[in-house]
């Protein structure tokens, strides 16, 4: 049967009735004296043992754990949070053939400071070579798009002091892991137990990979008996998947899954919502408040799902501030592929 915590006053008027009643009738209630010191300090005791079998409790539950205890529950399944890494890929070079960029000691950085090291050295010929870079620090902040230029540190002779990341761009970057992912890839995992490659597997073994928030298993993407994958990585402003991403999921799945069943690794493509939205009243915050509400509405849709007007219309007048509005545009649901996905784009006030 449920149970109810007493509050700290009803504990130690059952201390101070306790009190009288074995003592003969000695009045515990006084407000100076021996027996009314003695009900308090007990009473609190009592109440902060209360407080701490409240904590134990929510403790036992994977779904209410705190942190700490969160953690050892997911490693006892297996489920072992991911590290934080930095962002890798390729870079290339110009300057005189023949010229040799050393990889000891060459230190290449971007705008805010953020410095990338080169793996091996590279060799100059026709005048361009490629060289594989690797962030000095770990997070999401260090993926960069293909054709960012970053600046040497220190020249080379023979080498052009700028160098332009490859078009696959630099991908593999993630922050560690937070509290919310991981409880929900240990719910998961208990929720949904390994299956050999079942659906569930393919997701989890790619919500596994560093940096991925969401992921979906597509049955039969390019025909009978394969499977396809894609996946989203939404700690980042851009949550669509570098191809060095996709490669480093494939990597990661490819060790686990079914041999027997070919898989085919896809980053979405973005399909951009572009509401235009007339406000009543119109404000900063109630803009603000919209736009929140839209990117919550779109970041549980799934590949291949429809963005539905109707909750689209849902989003924003539910938004705080919102007395009334006229959606302009879209005037109907937006449907997209089965491996496309809709993501906001710009949105229009008027």
């Amino acid at each position: 049967m449920p149970f109810s915590t007493p509050a700290l006053a009803d504990t130690i008027s059952a201390i101070q009735a306790d009190i009288s009643t074995r003592l003969g009738g000695a009045d515990a209630t006084l407000p100076r004296g021996f027996l009314p010191a003695l009900a308090r300090a007990q009473g609190g005791a009592v109440d902060g043992l209360y407080g701490f079998i409240e904590y134990l409790g929510r403790q036992i539950p994977y779904d209410r754990a705190d942190e700490d205890l969160l953690r050892r529950w997911a490693a006892i399944w297996g489920v072992l949070s991911t590290p934080p890494t930095a962002a890798s890929g390729q870079g290339l070079f110009s300057g005189t053939s023949g010229s040799v960029v050393p990889a000891a000691n060459t230190l290449l950085t971007r705008d805010d400071g953020v410095q990338y090291a080169l793996t091996a050295d590279v060799v100059l010929a026709a005048g361009v070579g490629a060289g594989t870079l690797l962030c000095t620090s770990v997070g999401a902040a260090t993926n960069l798009a293909g054709g960012t230029t970053l600046t040497l540190v220190s020249p080379v002779p023979g080498v052009s002091g700028t160098v332009t990341v490859g078009p696959a761009g630099l991908g593999g970057g993630a922050d560690v892991e937070g509290v919310d992912s991981l409880r929900s890839r240990l719910l998961m995992r208990i929720q949904q137990p390994p299956m050999g490659g079942s659906a569930a597997d393919f997701v989890r073994w790619v919500l596994a990979v560093p940096g991925v928030t969401r992921a979906w298993c597509l049955p039969s993407l390019m025909g009978a008996g394969t499977v396809g994958v894609t996946f989203m990585m939404d700690g980042r402003d851009n949550p669509i998947p570098l191809p060095a991403d996709v490669a480093a999921v494939q990597a990661a799945v490819d060790a686990v899954r079914p041999v027997a069943a070919p898989t085919f690794y896809v980053a979405p493509v973005a399909v951009p919502l572009n509401p235009i939205i007339h406000l009543m009243p119109d404000s900063l915050a109630a803009r603000a408040a919209v736009q929140a509400r839209l990117t919550a509405l779109l970041a549980i849709q799934a590949p291949g799902a429809t963005a539905k007007l109707t909750h689209v219309q849902q989003a924003i007048g539910a938004a705080a501030g919102v007395d009334d509005y006229v959606l302009v545009s879209p005037i109907a649901s937006l449907p997209v592929g089965a491996t496309q996905i809709v993501t906001l784009g710009a949105i229009t006030w008027q």
